[in-house]
């Protein structure tokens, strides 16, 4: 497997490199290292003020020394993953763009999240979330705690498609830690056109597919080795009632979610239950999302 790790050098990143050597380590997996400088900006000075346009050639030479420093902090991160083969990359742009432009070539996108205030929030947003956003490829967001082992996590699964190649993925990903999955399904209510008697006939056998479904996935995790069960539990939308299970719950090393993507619209009216989650978990979230 082949591991994507953004860093910014803050608090952060340690955490993540203790995160992803326990992933990388058993997996044989190699890593990169992505460090992306914003841009200088070019602002000249009105003529007014009597001062001369700075040289663009001190601007280039101010990036080559910002790309210089960001090299030798990446080698003494490259040093800490040993043996993890590790590859260093300084790039130049916005972060979450230059994340996206290169991830086709991995297997996992892991990044950390910074507490934002509010406002902050509001007008911008986090590197990971706009990554979260429009990534193709499944992305770990270490939030709200560190993990360096993975012994309790649920996989919310909706029954669809999207759901059963996260949760397929999350045992690949898992396998080496053996820990206790929780299966946890969403229950809303069928609205059907039909008489009140035959309506509840149909509810109940529509709930009884879902539990031999749900039963199935759980025998295939403990097949795979894993602890597992299933739980059901009732909300007026799949992110609410996900979010009240996790409430107080910070025993829990990962969700895990799939995602089908949005359209920009969708994303501004909506949003999406990932979406929704990675912004008010504060708990390390996996967003699957294929390539389709």
């Amino acid at each position: 497997m082949k591991f994507l790790l953004p860093v910014d050098f803050t608090e952060i990143t340690n955490g993540l490199l203790r995160l992803v050597k326990a992933l990388a380590q058993p997996h044989k997996a190699s890593v990169t290292l992505l460090h992306v400088i914003s841009p200088i900006l070019y602002l000249p000075y009105p003529e007014s003020f009597g001062m001369s346009v700075v040289d663009l050639e001190l601007l280039s030479d101010m990036e080559k020394k910002k790309e210089e420093e960001a090299t030798q902090k990446l080698k003494g991160l490259a040093d800490f993953l040993k043996p993890v083969p590790a590859n260093m990359v300084v790039d130049i742009g916005d972060p979450a763009e230059v994340i996206l432009e290169k991830e086709s070539s991995y297997d996992l996108l892991i990044m950390g999240s910074h507490r934002k205030g509010l406002i902050e929030k509001i007008l911008v947003g986090s590197t990971a979330e706009k990554v979260a956003r429009y990534t193709k490829r499944p992305l770990l967001v270490m939030k709200g705690k560190e993990v360096e082992d993975f012994k309790k996590v649920v996989v919310a699964h909706d029954l669809s498609k999207y759901a059963q190649e996260a949760f397929e993925f999350a045992l690949k990903l898992l396998k080496p830690f053996k820990c206790h999955i929780t299966i946890l399904h969403v229950e809303e209510t069928i609205e059907l056109p039909v008489v009140a008697h035959v309506r509840d006939v149909i509810s109940e056998r529509y709930k009884e597919e879902k539990l031999k479904y749900l039963d199935s996935l759980k025998e295939k995790a403990q097949g795979d080795g894993f602890e597992c069960d299933v739980k059901v539990v009732e909300g007026r939308s799949s992110a609410e009632a996900l979010l009240e299970y996790l409430k107080d719950k910070t025993d829990i090393d990962l969700i895990v979610m799939g995602s089908r993507g949005l359209s920009t619209l969708q994303r501004v009216l909506l949003g999406s239950t990932s979406s929704e989650v990675l912004r008010k978990a504060q708990l390390p979230i996996l967003i699957h999302r294929s390539l389709q």
